[in-house]
């Protein structure tokens, strides 16, 4: 779905700036995440999302509200390149 570029840059660069604006295609509309990496940053809102069961992942994706702050909780993963393959990547 994605290209080989933007996957490769999606994991190099995932959390760079804090939290991740991310993209998704499903049924051929474009969905938008916001994406943590909490070895680097989370914030406290976004912790209080996590069900119990996915704390101890380290990438994380969320909804975003009209200001692009966590919202409801999506997925979390335990590595990036697992992320990437269910299609998301960095808008």
């Amino acid at each position: 779905m994605w290209s080989e570029e933007l996957k490769k840059m999606t994991i190099e660069h995932f959390g760079d700036f804090s939290e991740t604006i991310l993209k998704t295609v499903a049924k051929g509309k474009y969905s938008y995440a916001v994406g943590f990496d909490r070895n680097l940053y989370i914030t406290d809102k976004a912790e209080a999302l996590i069900p119990e069961s996915e704390k101890d992942k380290r990438y994380f994706i969320f909804t975003m509200d009209d200001s692009r702050k966590p919202a409801t909780f999506i997925k979390a993963y335990d590595f990036i390149e697992d992320l990437v393959e269910d299609g998301w990547a960095i808008d």
